[in-house]
């Protein structure tokens, strides 16, 4: 192969923009897109007759997804279905050695996707993942500082990312949203996971989390909407995430502290890199409160300031990842978000979720059957 020729399983707002992506067509309402090298449209399914977009495409329309899979004319398949149906899709095409690029979440289950994690061991055909954030370079730049250690250990994190307002219209909008049975949660599954993926890209993985989630705080849903997590790391780090959609200002803030410096990031496209002239054990040895008061005054004496920035259109970084995708199967370049990855975000939903609706400290992972008893149970009464 040249190059992968993708599938596109669902054509709604996300599969459309694909579609345009991998056409190296202007989508409606976004910024034109360079098709990705290595990349090709195959082929488009959708269950809404869309037999005139393909042949606008050029491609062929299918109503079902296994028959596209079965087709021979896809190499790979874009899954941007419901979340419930990810591994049942992602699994098929992986038993029949199609390739499969998901959507975020990878499902709502922890214990489904690792079932699509068990279908890649046992086939030719790769599993990644849509967590385009950690292509941005910004994010990618405050990677290589944490990994390097030049700043020391992480001590804290705090996030706080309100600036998903979501109105009642919305959630009215379409009949799984806001729902258990159709999208099974509300602001974990939907708005969340690039943030909690980001969050364990950049912190590491908490071993455990006690959460306290409001259900329908403000607006006519049954799940949660609004959500106050505090985690724990197994070497004594703690993290802070705070977020809702019913905030209409809206707040994008990262702060994590480490004994050597500190980073801050507004809005997810601008950040200050601070590094400390002394360790945090330094200074508690040499100086009292009142001289950093004045060295703080004076900040040149404190600490130096790195500014990044980040601003590119929306969508580049989806072909980044379809591209990166390509390079992965042709080439074994290594995947910038594999399966596992998506499954740990999963997992950290599912453990702030139970922990939310039990009210206790839970482990991360947490206990999959019961996480799936509580859902089913909230699904059922809905």
């Amino acid at each position: 192969m040249k190059e992968i020729r993708f599938g596109i399983v669902g054509m709604g707002v996300q599969g459309s923009l694909y579609a345009s992506i991998l056409t190296g067509r202007q989508h409606p309402g976004r910024a034109k897109i360079e098709q990705p090298t290595y990349c090709k449209l195959g082929a488009i399914c959708d269950m809404a007759d869309r037999s005139a977009l393909a042949q606008e495409l050029g491609v062929k329309w299918f109503r079902d997804w296994h028959e596209m899979i079965d087709s021979g004319t896809v190499d790979a398949v874009i899954l941007t279905i419901p979340h419930f149906f990810h591994h049942e899709a992602a699994i098929y095409a992986l038993n029949a050695g199609v390739n499969v690029l998901c959507e975020k979440p990878a499902g709502v289950r922890a214990s489904d996707v690792r079932k699509m994690l068990e279908a890649e061991k046992n086939s030719t055909a790769k599993l990644g993942m849509f967590l385009q954030q950690r292509t941005i370079p910004l994010f990618a730049r405050i990677k290589g500082i944490v990994d390097s250690g030049e700043l020391g250990k992480l001590r804290r994190s705090n996030w706080i990312i309100n600036t998903y307002w979501r109105p009642d219209n919305y959630y009215a909008s379409a009949t799984w949203r806001g729902t258990w049975k159709g999208e099974g949660g509300g602001i974990l599954v939907n708005q969340l996971p690039h943030y909690l993926d980001l969050w364990l890209y950049l912190c590491g993985t908490p071993s455990s989390v006690y959460a306290l989630n409001r259900h329908g705080a403000y607006r006519d849903i049954s799940v949660e909407n609004d959500v106050t997590v505090l985690a724990e790391y197994p070497d004594g780090t703690t993290g802070v995430f705070v977020a809702c959609t019913h905030d209409p200002m809206g707040t994008d803030r990262l702060e994590m502290d480490f004994e050597k410096g500190k980073i801050v990031v507004e809005d997810s496209c601008r950040a200050k890199i601070h590094r400390f002239h002394r360790s945090d054990m330094q200074w508690n040895e040499t100086v009292d409160h009142e001289a950093m008061h004045r060295l703080l005054k004076t900040g040149d004496q404190h600490h130096d300031t790195e500014d990044i920035a980040e601003g590119l259109p929306y969508g580049v970084r989806h072909g980044e990842l379809m591209e990166n995708f390509a390079k992965h199967i042709l080439f074994g370049e290594p995947l910038i978000a594999t399966g596992t990855d998506g499954l740990r975000q999963v997992e950290l939903a599912n453990a702030i979720q139970l922990s939310g609706w039990v009210r206790e400290q839970v482990s991360n992972p947490c206990d999959s059957a019961r996480y799936d008893a509580e859902l089913q149970r909230r699904m059922d009464a809905e």
